[in-house]
């Protein structure tokens, strides 16, 4: 009888979780997801990103719900920037570390899709605004976009729900830039090697995928056109080995700041701009001079693109649908 009690009682607790589950909450809440963030704009691939707020308490939403926003630059303040740099996500603590004093993001930087409004359609529990960077004014400042320097900072005044959260009202976002080619890529090639005295020889080193990490070469932002790698001929290090510039679909290549080698350019260097991130290519025609023996390589490689970290996300495969279309 007693175990007969218990089963009762377990099961009337069972289907009182599943209806917690499946019902609708008492009220319905609009709110931003994130109260700080660090956003990337990429140069060429648009320099947009979305900010939205959230509906909870419903399971269904079956109406269109407005969310009144305004721009507060009360928001911004030391204690933002130094919540930032404490962070324990890398996206948001590695751009705001260098930034002295966080400021709002001066309004002929960027446009937005709507100046006061988000939409949270019927059916969604998301509705956000496009945040568009004005390329000219936003790089131009580049020494200051490079990092996150410059917040926006959101504030929900009302919305079509039976409350916003309090403490969830606000989003503060730091937007800084990504030049295109930012990364990790696998990456082959070949050298002939002149050596003085000795005939030519061929040096040949694979892709290979996959392959350990510390040969994977990373390309690392350094200007709205500008990037530094991480390695050279079939090496990699800690250091700034080589810079690349783009201009068109050109690559000028030249050595790093404190790179191993003077590494000069050998050739027409390329990239294919690739809409999809999987089918970016990066073809290298370099040389330089070892002083050590004396010979010089003559360098071609091709560097294909693995993954790359926007935002906290890894991206390693193109998501856009409209990039699949020809």
């Amino acid at each position: 009888m007693k175990k007969f009690i218990a089963f009762i009682i377990l099961s009337v607790a069972a289907v009182s979780c599943y209806e917690d589950y499946i019902l609708d909450y008492v009220y319905t809440g609009i709110y931003f997801p994130y109260q700080i963030d660090v956003r990337t704009f990429v140069v060429g691939e648009g320099m947009q990103i979305r900010v939205g707020a959230a509906l909870g308490g419903v399971r269904k939403n079956t109406i269109d719900r407005e969310v009144t926003f305004t721009l507060d630059p009360a928001l911004v303040t030391p204690a933002v920037l130094a919540q930032m740099k404490g962070s324990s996500y890398e996206h948001i603590k590695v751009p705001a570390t260098p930034v002295g004093v966080l400021q709002v993001m001066p309004s002929n930087y960027y446009t937005l899709s709507n100046n006061s409004k988000m939409i949270i359609k019927a059916g969604q529990h998301m509705g956000d605004v496009v945040v568009k960077a004005d390329s000219a004014n936003f790089l131009n400042d580049s020494l200051n976009t490079i990092y996150a320097t410059y917040a926006l900072p959101f504030y929900i005044q009302k919305a079509d729900a039976d409350t916003v959260l309090e403490n969830k009202r606000y989003n503060i976002v730091g937007l800084k830039f990504e030049n295109m080619l930012y990364g990790n890529y696998w990456h082959g090639g070949q050298a002939r090697i002149e050596r003085p005295g000795l005939p030519d020889s061929i040096f040949t080193y694979k892709t290979e995928i996959p392959t350990a990490e510390t040969k994977i070469w990373i390309l690392t932002t350094a200007g709205p056109s500008t990037l530094y790698v991480n390695g050279y001929l079939n090496q990699t290090t800690a250091k700034k080995e080589m810079k690349l510039v783009l201009k068109g679909n050109t690559i000028f290549v030249s050595e790093g700041v404190g790179a191993t080698y003077t590494i000069e350019p050998d050739g027409q260097s390329t990239f294919n701009r690739s809409k999809l991130l999987q089918d970016r290519r990066i073809y290298l025609k370099y040389k330089y001079l070892n002083p050590g023996n004396g010979w010089t390589y003559h360098c071609t490689d091709t560097l294909r693109f693995r993954n790359r970290f926007r935002d906290g996300i890894n991206e390693w495969q193109d998501e856009n649908p409209d990039h699949y279309s020809k």
